[in-house]
């Protein structure tokens, strides 16, 4: 059995997403995965908890047999911005995993790769190396420097022996580096989200639901203007919250129901008349490929977003300003059917995981 070294930019427990599908994946597969969960920095640390929280112990969990968590451990800030930084932190990380390995005889022959900000530590583990890269990450904001950003990434993809990305546009840009890549769009776990759709009789209800991340990317103003121009309609927000949000408090019907799992939010979703993706316009969204895109159409809810990543080339209404985005929820509203449903729901049965699933192990076998 191999030993694989799977670093993510995820917590295993957060949301899911690619990350936690590819590495569970991996483990049925024949490999014993060490998932290693994104570190915190000091700074973000005591912002948050204060200085008593503050810990370098190494902490690991043993999931099953074939499958280990190595959990978020604190690094200093500024190692997108910083040289001396990221090597301070590269040193941090390596020391986390080494004592990781010793602990359970891990000899990673692969590592399977989301952070481009690690090429010390590439250099430093004698395996095969993955880069699947699913963001841009010199479009990110906060402490950031974007052309050591870019430098990190091309010294990632330099020792990386396979490199996948989740559209052309990323793949355009790991070409600059002098590397090839290949396209692995995002996914859905298609019949667990089309369930709803097809087992039960549905009763649409007049809710507007977005699912995901509240982040810097999220268009808190657009959806305001949604919640104002849809009055009777409920606007239902699932997920995580990172910025201030007591504007969207203000609308009696905006609902916040936080982080909730999928199971419950699946059929709160098959119920809703539109689901929305109110993401702003900038250099990061316009790479990016929503998983929510996927899970929306194959639970067959109609999707109006603002003119983000590959959602042009999904059956998703696009709205190119908010007066636009509310006109296409209307559109999505009047023209909406069961037969629609099914339609938009039977398009994306192709973009399963299973298929990308098929991808990834004719890939590994060409590797090994």
């Amino acid at each position: 059995m191999s030993d694989l070294l799977f670093i993510s930019t995820n917590t295993y427990n957060g949301l899911p997403t690619r990350k936690q599908k590819f590495a569970n994946y991996l483990k049925e597969t024949g490999f014993r995965v060490l998932f290693v969960e994104p570190p915190y920095t000091y700074l973000a640390l005591l912002k948050k908890n204060g200085i008593k929280q503050l810990s370098s112990k190494t902490t690991l969990d043993k999931i099953d047999n074939n499958f280990f968590l190595l959990h978020s451990f604190p690094w200093f800030p500024f190692f997108k911005k910083n040289r001396i930084c990221n090597e301070i932190d590269n040193k941090i990380f390596l020391n986390h995993l080494k004592k990781a390995f010793k602990e359970i005889d891990f000899k990673p022959e692969i590592i399977w790769n989301y952070m481009p900000f690690l090429p010390s530590i590439l250099q430093e583990i004698k395996s095969k190396k993955v880069y699947d890269c699913v963001d841009d990450h010199s479009a990110y904001p906060g402490l950031i420097n974007q052309a050591f950003v870019n430098e990190l990434e091309r010294k990632t993809a330099k020792l990386s022996d396979l490199i996948i990305t989740t559209n052309n546009e990323l793949k355009e840009k790991i070409t600059k580096y002098g590397k090839d890549a290949v396209v692995i769009s995002n996914g859905v776990d298609w019949n667990f989200f089309s369930s709803n759709l097809f087992n039960v009789t549905i009763n649409i209800k007049k809710r507007i639901i977005y699912i995901g991340a509240i982040s810097e990317w999220f268009d808190k103003e657009l959806v305001e203007f949604v919640a104002i121009e849809f009055p009777d309609y409920e606007i239902t927000l699932i997920g995580p919250c990172s910025i201030k949000i007591d504007s969207l408090k203000n609308h009696k019907n905006i609902k916040l129901l936080g982080v909730i799992k999928q199971e419950i939010f699946a059929p709160i979703l098959a119920e809703s008349a539109i689901a929305i993706i109110p993401f702003k316009i900038n250099k990061l969204t316009e790479n990016v490929d929503p998983l929510k895109t996927y899970e929306y159409l194959a639970a067959g809810v109609p999707v109006v977003s603002t003119k983000i990543g590959r959602v042009k080339d999904l059956p998703v209404f696009i709205g190119n300003n908010k007066e636009d985005f509310a006109s296409k929820i209307k559109q999505a509203i009047q023209s909406d059917s069961l037969e629609k449903r099914v339609e938009r729901s039977m398009e994306v049965k192709n973009f399963s995981w299973e298929r990308k699933y098929d991808t990834i192990k004719k890939l590994l076998e060409n590797l090994l």
